[in-house]
């Protein structure tokens, strides 16, 4: 039995699935596969936070890269061995260069 997150949602564990199966997958090819209920944005977004679950990452290392695998955390999950309620998803840190002057605190 699957211990999901209070984060989680159906589709992750459809994509999850689905990137099992097929060994990788952009958010384009999953949508068209796994179902119509949601939006192309929404199957993108939730690839995403897997990532930062680490429980998917991106196929090709390229930050503008569409595609994405399976981790081994990804299987074990699957598989019912990992309880991913103790998985907090957190965004990576931005890059130094990409970090927003001091000045433009106020204005986020």
């Amino acid at each position: 039995m699957r211990k999901s997150g209070d984060w989680m949602t159906i589709w992750d564990d459809r994509i999850l699935e689905y990137l099992l199966e097929h060994g990788w997958g952009s958010p384009e090819t999953i949508h068209w596969e796994i179902g119509r209920e949601t939006t192309l944005h929404q199957i993108r977004e939730r690839c995403r936070v897997l990532c930062h679950a680490g429980l998917a990452s991106p196929f090709i290392d390229e930050r503008s890269a569409d595609m994405f695998e399976i981790t081994i955390w990804g299987q074990l999950y699957l598989e019912g061995k990992v309880n991913a309620g103790l998985i907090r998803p957190l965004p990576k840190p931005r890059p130094p260069d990409k970090i927003r002057p001091e000045h433009w605190a106020g204005f986020v």
